[in-house]
């Protein structure tokens, strides 16, 4: 207990004591013992810290947390979510974007595409040939890439 600093304070705490611990031995043993049961049943709630009781609560959902990372890591390495594509260079993305432009605009290259595809209409395999040639050969001489 704490220090009197009054001597008959100090008297009265050593009598208190000293009744108290008579009364307690004076107890049968079966008296002493449910009274220690109870005390003990009544500290038990209060007996973990709150520090103890937070760490138990995230310990509880650790294995689930780790199974799903597990999971996640493996759905990423296997690529799963397909193929990313590979963003154009600046001038890239604008000498496509004109060329777009450029065929949308060409009222010629629309009539030639809409005679094509109407039914019954002749096709130009001949053309197509030349074209996928011409193509190659510009690619084989460095023209075109």
């Amino acid at each position: 207990m704490s220090e009197a600093s009054d001597p008959r304070d100090a008297e009265f705490e050593r009598r208190t004591r000293a009744l108290l611990q008579d009364s307690a031995d004076a107890l049968p043993a079966r008296t002493r013992s449910r009274l220690t049961q109870a005390r003990y049943a009544a500290l038990e709630p209060h007996a973990r810290s709150p520090a103890a009781a937070a760490r138990a609560g995230w310990q509880r959902w650790l294995p689930a947390g780790a199974i799903s990372a597990a999971v996640l890591a493996a759905l990423l390495m296997q690529g799963g979510y397909g193929p990313f594509p590979r963003p154009m260079q600046p001038g890239v993305a604008a000498a496509v974007a004109a060329d777009d432009l450029e065929l949308l605009a060409d009222r010629d290259a629309l009539a030639l595409a809409q005679d094509q595809s109407a039914p019954g209409a002749d096709v130009d395999y001949e053309f197509y040939a030349w074209a996928v040639s011409a193509a190659q050969d510009d690619t084989v001489n460095g023209v075109g890439t």
